[in-house]
């Protein structure tokens, strides 16, 4: 096992950082897409009754191997077309995140291996600890970024860049409320799904195509057999943290478009893992044909033990060819 060098953890930075259009998608305890409020929605949607859940989004990320994350975060009012020209921005969020909390995905299987599988840029980040006799209602978020880069389509060209973010927002609660058995449990998720166009300009000139080619959360979930079935190749992947939804110690929430978290706490020892995914097709869209030869399953892990300490940050990439 090699140690992890400042020069891949300088690629990894490199590779997260820049400005990323796409759409913010805001989920429930239950993985339940959220509308977006009314007073938001163009007057056209209102008249044909059309229900929206994906805000356009813009994300200007910086990232250093010294200092951390850096990110603003941009959020657009719909528009009923694509015109940049009226493209408003509704809130804008500027967060850090400390570089002791940011675990890249320099390798795979482990933050301290360099086989390097998952795209370059990826990461999964959260507090150091989770203090297991936090005040309740306490709060933490475990964000996991999955990236994928596709190959370049012609000679001298640039490979499409995207990346799947999923954000857990954990809250410590007590034993008896909800009926729940008290702890970390998840609260809400908020997720992402995002592509590069330029390099890190905090956010001087904003996306002009409206948040990417693909809304996301429309779409329904994948079934748990598309990553359980087949014969898969790369890394090992040890499955889901659970079957199923069992309230008593967590969720696993298939979410849209082959996305899906996980948040599982061991009733024994108090420990918690946080975990996400993405599943890659082998097209951009089911009337479109093939642009891959695999299909692809990328997954991030941030577990804890029973003291609450970060135990390990892994990361997972497997492919299976096309049925």
């Amino acid at each position: 096992m090699v140690q992890v060098t400042s020069a891949l953890l300088a690629i990894a930075a490199a590779a997260a950082s820049g400005e990323w259009e796409g759409h913010r998608v805001y989920f429930d305890a239950r993985g339940t897409p959220e509308p977006i409020p009314e007073k938001f929605m163009p007057p056209a949607f209102q008249e044909w009754g059309q229900v929206l859940v994906d805000w356009q989004s813009q994300c200007a990320m910086c990232v250093t191997p010294g200092e951390g994350i850096y990110a603003r975060e941009l959020r657009f009012i719909p528009t009923a077309g694509c015109e940049a020209d009226s493209s408003t921005v509704e809130t804008q969020w500027d967060r850090t995140v400390d570089a002791n909390e940011v675990s890249p995905a320099v390798s795979s299987g482990s933050s301290t291996d360099t086989s390097q599988n998952v795209a370059p840029g990826s990461y999964n980040a959260g507090p150091i600890a989770l203090d297991p006799s936090a005040e309740i209602g306490a709060e933490a978020v475990v964000e996991h970024c999955l990236g994928f880069d596709d190959a370049p389509k012609a000679d001298g060209s640039e490979g499409r860049r995207a990346r799947v973010r999923v954000q857990q927002h954990l809250r410590f609660s007590d034993a008896t409320d909800a009926g729940e058995n008290g702890g970390w449990t998840l609260a809400a998720i908020t997720a992402w799904k995002e592509y590069y166009y330029e390099p890190f300009n905090n956010a001087a000139s904003l996306c002009a195509s409206c948040g990417g080619p693909n809304k996301w959360g429309e779409y329904p979930a994948l079934p748990a057999e598309t990553f359980t079935d087949g014969a898969w190749e790369g890394d090992e992947w040890c499955g889901f943290l659970m079957d199923g939804t069992d309230e008593s110690c967590g969720s696993l929430l298939h979410l849209p478009a082959g996305v899906y978290s996980e948040v599982r706490a061991d009733e024994t020892t108090g420990a918690v893992t946080c975990a996400a995914g993405w599943f890659v097709p082998d097209r951009d869209a089911s009337y479109l044909p093939p642009s891959r030869e695999t299909e692809t399953h990328l997954a991030s892990s941030r577990a804890y033990g029973a003291d609450g300490r970060l135990v390990d940050a892994t990361f997972t990439r497997r492919e299976r060819k096309v049925a």
